[in-house]
């Protein structure tokens, strides 16, 4: 396309691309993106959230990334060695669960907590309903009262009116005793089972009981004076490297099949609904503020990252090929031809052919020749010599 291009129009690219490269470095570039970012804001307050996206815009392209496209295999290695960096950071040393969470945040975070009454009733009743507590429950029981009996019959067997029986009669004694174990240890667990609804209804009313919401408050403080002053550090004892890493991989799967569900997807689209509900009639420049992001940060992050990008560019003569690109597309167009003079002469219009009226009389040494419809003038006689 180039190699068709006007030499006028070539030398206009020429300056075009110059300016633009001028406009991209140094000094010229800051004030630029100061301007840039100035317009910016001020048409943002011209239009809506509506007006420049929709809804479905945004979940199509949030369903795409965050359900839709299929991550690498080298997702889950790099998670296990930002795992092992992460762990190994010396930051651990220095930091404190207090200076994680201050005094005031757990108090809040107790006292909310606390309030929820109603959860704390659901656990109790779920965790006794479930079958491992109940399981559980019986096995403490027999063991509590195996216990007894061994250490029972032990004391019997020490009592001075016994001990020349079981001096005479001791192997019978010793087989005797677990059989009699055996006995009341099944009888105790059918006794149990029996009795295991009465139980654990009890056993459930007897932990509600125990919550009482300002001794459990003041125990948890208690336990939170113990350990806020440990360093993140002193936990890392029981925990290796290998089991965070081993923690991100697991949460990394956990998150990949919970992506593949219905329930991430109508989450994500309920989120965005709700956004454009609050927001969907709201000027963008509202939108920003309400967001944080005032001129000065835009304006800061724009020349934070836009010198460095375009000095990488330029160091690598990749800048000035782009904006030529960019360029050159128009400047060898036939707009730009025609307004260079550079179109076919069967392209320009017809002129009029003058008519077969004859044409008026002039004097010849005052009136112009005419050649198309560009006036020649005969050049005038030098003026005699004046006679002496």
């Amino acid at each position: 396309m180039a190699s068709r291009m006007h030499p006028q129009a070539k030398r206009l690219l020429d300056a075009h691309v110059e300016y633009v490269m001028s406009q991209l470095q140094g000094p010229a570039l800051t004030a630029l993106l100061a301007r840039e970012v100035d317009e910016l804001f001020a048409d943002a307050s011209r239009i809506t959230l509506d007006e420049a996206v929709t809804p479905a815009m945004i979940k199509a392209t949030v369903l795409s990334y965050a359900v839709e496209i299929e991550l690498s295999g080298a997702i889950p290695e790099l998670v296990g060695d930002i795992a092992r960096a992460l762990y190994a950071h010396p930051v651990h040393g220095n930091t404190t669960l207090n200076d994680l969470l201050p005094d005031g945040l757990f108090e809040e975070f107790l006292d909310k907590g606390l309030e929820m009454r109603e959860l704390h009733e659901w656990i109790v009743h779920e965790a006794i309903a479930n079958p491992v507590y109940s399981a559980l429950a019986t096995d403490i029981v027999v063991e509590g009262i195996r216990g007894y009996l061994h250490h029972g019959g032990a004391r019997v067997r020490s009592l001075p009116g016994l001990r020349q029986a079981s001096a005479l009669g001791s192997g019978l004694l010793r087989n005797a005793l677990p059989a009699i174990e055996e006995t009341l240890e099944e009888s105790l667990r059918t006794y149990l089972q029996k009795s295991l609804r009465d139980l654990l209804q009890g056993s459930e009313e007897f932990l509600l009981g125990l919550f009482d919401q300002e001794q459990v408050r003041s125990l948890a403080l208690e336990a939170w004076d113990i350990v806020k002053d440990k360093r993140i550090a002193d936990f890392q004892e029981g925990v290796s490297s290998l089991d965070i890493e081993e923690f991100f991989v697991i949460g990394y799967e956990a998150w990949r099949h919970v992506r593949g569900t219905p329930l991430y997807s109508a989450m994500i689209e309920a989120g965005i609904d709700a956004f454009f509900d609050k927001y969907g009639s709201t000027p963008l420049r509202e939108l920003i503020d309400e967001m944080g992001v005032s001129r000065e940060i835009a304006l800061r992050e724009a020349t934070r990252f836009a010198p460095h990008v375009l000095g990488a560019l330029h160091q690598k003569h990749l800048l000035e090929p782009l904006v030529r690109r960019h360029l050159a597309g128009f400047y060898a167009s036939a707009a730009v031809a025609a307004i260079v003079g550079d179109e076919a002469p069967a392209a320009r219009p017809a002129k009029p052919r003058a008519t077969s009226k004859a044409a008026p009389k002039t004097d010849p040494e005052a009136a112009p020749k005419v050649t198309g419809a560009k006036a020649v003038r005969k050049p005038l006689k030098p003026a005699a010599p004046a006679k002496s």
